[in-house]
């Protein structure tokens, strides 16, 4: 079969090649990938990378073939994956249930073959059959979805009536957005000249939603004047750039709470004296999801309807990887979606 392949550590040792076909082991499903995700951490690497590995995190696709002790999915399902496919269920993380924190956990895409590729072995614990409603276009967009859920409702349990600064209009940050106006904040999405489009397709597709560029008003006097004089109750840091850190730990009010989505591949020196001890900021990280991330994402889609397929700008064939690279790179494109075999 085709597959997209990381050699090494190096993004430019990254080639499209035929690879043995995998076959699955008594707990796994063979899942012929019908779509697959482009994420920034596929273009932009990660730490967590174990090459040579088959890039690729976000799908959705079909069960091709069952093993012998798999009993509660079967062939033809439709279905998408958690990226956690191995923890090792006995140190303090596993134990509490936080298996994206486990030291030995593997993901798929980095740790794992993933899904850039025709076919994708997955072990059955890890799978979530689509709803019926949601295409495989969507499908492969619920693993961002989930790891929303993970920072909105999990870690910060947002509430009705919060005051919520989301940075970074990259999908992530949209469905940050959205799922915080979900559960009845106040949302302001702030974004750079060059993300109109983005925050205009986050407005229109769940309003009410207020979007920002940075770059034309004072943010500090835009939250004083039009949301609160206080700042704001609760910052997602998506976009993973390091002004954005600063400008959101600026505009929390005190008690505040800061949450880290974005992967900034850097120290961030930070001020506990202005932030923790004078203001008692709570500072924390969100980072991917687990099983109840995943549990909570699809109850929620199996009641209330999410634009997922407007995040969607691009739909490509596998083969053209690069071009999907380069859109995401260039931030062209929100989400690209490659569809291997066609």
């Amino acid at each position: 079969m085709k597959a997209l392949v990381q050699k090494t550590e190096e993004k430019q040792s990254i080639v499209f090649e035929e690879v043995e076909e995998p076959s699955p082991l008594p707990q796994e499903v063979k899942v012929k990938v019908i779509a697959a995700g482009i994420c920034g951490t596929d273009v932009h690497g990660i730490s967590s990378l174990r090459p040579p590995v088959i890039l690729g995190h976000e799908f959705a696709g079909v069960i091709t073939e069952v093993g012998s002790e798999v009993r509660q999915v079967k062939v033809g399902d439709r279905v998408t994956s958690e990226t956690t496919v191995f923890s090792c269920g006995t140190c303090p993380y596993c134990v509490e249930g936080h298996f994206n924190l486990c030291p030995y956990r593997k993901g798929i895409g980095s740790g794992v073959n993933g899904a850039f590729a025709d076919y994708i072995v997955i072990p059955e614990k890890a799978l979530h059959v689509l709803p019926s409603t949601l295409s495989f276009e969507e499908g492969a967009i619920l693993e961002p979805f989930a790891c929303a859920v993970h920072a909105v409702i999990e870690q910060a349990k947002v509430e009705e009536g919060e005051k919520v600064l989301v940075f970074g209009p990259g999908p992530l940050g949209i469905l940050v957005a959205w799922l915080a106006r979900f559960c009845g904040a106040q949302v302001l999405l702030a974004g750079k000249a060059e993300d109109r489009g983005r925050m205009e397709r986050a407005e229109r597709y769940l309003p009410p939603l207020s979007t920002v560029n940075v770059d034309a008003i004072d943010l500090e006097g835009y939250i004083r004047d039009h949301i609160d004089p206080y700042g704001m109750d609760t910052v997602f840091e998506c976009s993973g750039a390091l002004p954005a850190v600063y400008m959101g730990l600026r505009l929390l009010k005190k008690r505040g709470r800061f949450f880290q989505l974005g992967i900034l591949h850097r120290e961030v020196p930070i001020d506990f004296d202005e932030y923790l001890f004078s203001r008692e900021l709570v500072l924390s990280g969100s980072r991917t999801q687990k099983k109840s991330s995943w549990e909570k994402a699809m109850a929620i889609l199996n009641e209330h309807s999410f634009p997922l397929r407007e995040l969607i700008t691009h739909v490509l064939p596998l083969e053209r990887w690069q071009e999907g690279f380069a859109l995401t790179q260039r931030r062209e494109a929100l989400k690209v979606i490659l569809k291997p075999g066609v």
